[in-house]
């Protein structure tokens, strides 16, 4: 019969586990694949919080519509900007007399600034302008809700047909391509609503947005 042999006893080494030196190897390798990471899951953040506040905007044109008819009211949406400290993309959305009539003296068109404080945003207008709901998007999220230039920065739904309302000046512009709102992160990032004449938001992606969905 053969000897029986005594169990391997473990080394030195992996008793011991990593050394020092090993351990900062494992440490220094795993910061360099975390400043790898952070910046692509930062994006990654950004284009999940876009594609939120842009459905949150689809989900407002339809309030704005909804509430014109409930009320048999003209409800309109005004989209402003703010720069600076402190700056931020916003809209509010407020029931308003006839947008297309004449505005009397001394001769401001009912409105409302969503970039006012709050409880103060239809102050100019108390008589003809109630406040429904507004949004505001600081800076810092790195998202903004604009109109492209060339376009009016306020849009009104009639509260007999919820159409979309606009004067005479712009009718042209609109009717034919529709009322524009793009909600990017930058200019390979953006999301379009395209209100059209009857007042009904379709949702798209314009040309260069790398988000995919249907094309503008």
């Amino acid at each position: 019969m053969g000897r029986l042999r005594a169990p391997k006893q473990p080394s030195a080494r992996r008793a011991a586990g990593l050394t020092l030196i090993e351990l900062m190897v494992v440490m220094a390798i795993s910061v360099v694949i975390l400043g790898l990471a952070a910046p692509s899951f930062s994006e990654y953040i950004v284009t999940q919080r876009l594609r939120s506040i842009h459905a949150q905007l689809a989900t407002d044109l339809q309030l704005a519509r909804s509430e014109a008819v409930a009320r048999s009211a003209y409800v309109s949406v005004r989209f402003q900007e703010a720069t600076g400290p402190g700056g931020m993309t916003c809209y509010v959305i407020f029931t308003r007399r006839d947008p297309t009539a004449a505005v009397p003296a001394p001769g401001t068109p009912d409105t409302c600034d969503c970039t006012a404080v709050p409880g103060t945003r239809c102050n100019s207008h108390p008589g003809t302008t109630t406040e429904v709901r507004t949004v505001t998007i600081p800076q810092e999220l790195k998202v903004g809700v604009r109109t492209p230039a060339g376009q009016p920065t306020t849009i009104s739904f009639d509260g007999r047909t919820g159409a979309l309302r606009v004067p005479a000046l712009d009718t042209t512009i609109l009717v034919a391509s529709g009322f524009r709102l793009d909600t990017s992160a930058d200019s390979s990032r953006s999301l379009r609503a395209v209100i059209r004449p009857s007042g009904r938001a379709e949702l798209c992606t314009p040309a260069g947005s790398v988000l995919g969905g249907t094309p503008c």
